[in-house]
């Protein structure tokens, strides 16, 4: 019996002694190692953990993009050299800040910056805030914003830039720049994704500016071109000086029947009303709801239309 003790301690020390060994081997192995891995030992078990396993590597590529369906919607990526639409601007941050954009960039949010639905990427619009007139030119390098029927989704610098981010959401007309995006394009296509300060100047000629200038416009008096010089608009978000309203279309057709028979499908949604536009002598009947003041009352109507189905309402303002 005690010649079994003294073989069986032998053995648990040789277990012992291979563990140990198996430790320092594992130890020495680790110096040999990349920095990218670590490896933790006890007696008996090992953990590999890999360090940078999240990181990102841009591959930014130059992207118009097939047709897309998000939450039951298809979108038409497309070049539109004359895009110039009105609509309720949102903006995104730090969630999405170091994550890759729809063209393979990495997001940054300190960028003057925007995502669009359907413009190539990367585009180059300006956008005004509707309330405050104040304007950016920026780049589009992602895809979105897919809520509420949002038009553009800025990023944090630039709903800073454009007193958007306190309220979150803001009226903005987004305008194509026609030069800068086919100077982007030309660009991207060389593997080159500048920012938009960074773009080359164009050059532009010397012009003569005459000192004295007479234009005769006949049929219409001084006084009209003076009023209609002088009209500016001055938007306002809670409507105070009622310059504009807030419209949602529900759809457009060439017959009143037509019209009739949505305006009483949707009859649940408030404000809806029938409007008859002449367009090139031909007569269209738009179904819309509205006026509305406050855009979290769109966003509730559009909540509701999605609920029931109803995926083509359009914001306008008007």
């Amino acid at each position: 019996m005690i010649l079994g003790l003294i073989e069986e301690m032998k053995i648990n020390k040789f277990l012992v002694f291979k563990k140990i060994v198996l430790l320092f081997f594992l130890l020495n192995i680790t110096q040999s190692c990349t920095s990218s891995v670590e490896v933790a030992a006890t007696l008996g078990k090992k953990y590999l953990i890999t360090k940078d396993n999240n990181k990102i590597n841009p591959n930014p590529v130059y992207k118009v993009g097939n047709k897309y369906k998000v939450k039951g919607k298809f979108y038409y990526p497309k070049k539109d050299m004359f895009y110039n639409k009105t609509g309720i601007a949102s903006w995104y941050g730090p969630k999405f800040h170091g994550k890759l954009t729809a063209n393979g960039e990495i997001y940054n949010q300190n960028a003057l910056t925007a995502a669009h639905k359907t413009l190539p990427l990367p585009s180059s619009v300006k956008v005004t805030n509707l309330k405050n007139n104040k304007s950016l030119i920026l780049r589009i390098n992602d895809r979105g914003p897919f809520v509420n029927n949002r038009i553009i989704d800025l990023s944090s610098k630039a709903a800073d830039l454009l007193d958007l981010k306190q309220n979150g959401t803001g009226l903005v007309r987004v305008t194509i720049l026609q030069e800068q995006t086919i100077a982007l394009e030309k660009l991207a296509k060389k593997g080159f994704f500048p920012e938009i300060k960074d773009l080359p100047k164009a050059d532009t000629p010397n012009v003569i500016i005459p000192k004295k200038t007479i234009v005769k416009v006949e049929g219409i008096s001084k006084d009209y071109i003076k009023k209609v010089h002088n009209k500016k608009i001055n938007y306002d978000l809670n409507n105070l000086k009622g310059n504009y309203k807030i419209f949602i279309k529900l759809g457009v057709f060439t017959t009143l029947n037509s019209a009739e028979l949505m305006k009483k499908k949707f009859s649940y949604v408030t404000k809806i009303n029938i409007y008859k536009k002449i367009k090139n002598k031909k007569t269209f009947f738009h179904v819309k709801s509205g006026p509305y003041i406050k855009v979290n009352a769109v966003d509730k109507i559009l909540s509701l239309l999605s609920r029931k189905g109803m995926q083509g309402a359009k914001i306008i303002i008007e």
